[in-house]
């Protein structure tokens, strides 16, 4: 699947997509939201889940910068300078 096709989908039809191809990540938690970062295909999803009300509010498609940027902190590379 493609980033355009995706990117065209329904929310819910990203989901499943997402849940059938996708191989999680890691993850974050910003204000009431838990978010999950979702390697697919040949870019990287967020699925926005908020727990209070059991529903996944977004889906967001990002670029390996953002995920860089968004991500740094759970990010090792220690062992790489040993």
């Amino acid at each position: 699947m493609t980033f355009d096709e995706f990117s065209k989908l329904s929310l819910e039809d990203k989901v499943y997509k997402v849940f059938e191809h996708g191989y999680e990540v890691m993850g974050r938690q910003f204000l009431y939201f838990d978010i999950k970062l979702y390697s697919f295909f040949d870019f990287y999803v967020e699925l926005w889940y908020l727990p209070s009300v059991n529903k996944i509010d977004r889906v967001d498609i990002l670029s390996m910068d953002e995920v860089l940027q968004l991500y740094k902190h759970e990010f090792d590379i220690s062992g790489l300078f040993d």
